[in-house]
């Protein structure tokens, strides 16, 4: 990993910040579902929550990385869809959930698309 600047170390803090507080809430709401059926309280220390921040910040890190990679071996400056599916080409599960939501993206998309032509013709229409 390169030396990072000091406007790069400040917006690693950043994302860190938010990687603890979006993380956070996904083990409070995990601890709090795996406590339900047996009653029994379930606690996540600080220094767990550290730990998967952390864990999940290198992840992306290197997710960023890898994208970055295909997309020049590609020759292009653009990451794609295309470069996400390289990277995850080994697991047919994770490959398969990203595809089903990219149809959902594209869907939205196409529906967006529809609603503003729908627009300019009612523009054109008055």
């Amino acid at each position: 990993m390169k030396a990072l600047t000091e406007d790069e170390k400040a917006l690693a803090a950043h994302l860190k910040a938010r990687l603890w507080l979006a993380v956070g809430k996904i083990v409070e709401a995990e601890v709090a579902e795996l406590s339900a059926p047996e009653g029994k309280p379930i606690k996540a220390t600080p220094q767990f929550i550290a730990s998967l921040v952390e864990l999940v910040y290198n992840q992306v890190i290197q997710l960023g990385e890898d994208l970055e990679s295909f997309a020049r071996h590609a020759k292009r400056k653009t990451i794609t869809p295309d470069d996400m599916m390289m990277v995850v080409r080994r697991s047919e599960d994770l490959t398969q959930l990203l595809r089903e939501h990219l149809q959902v993206l594209n869907g939205r998309a196409l529906e967006m698309e529809d609603d503003d032509g729908l627009e300019d013709n009612l523009l054109q229409a008055t």
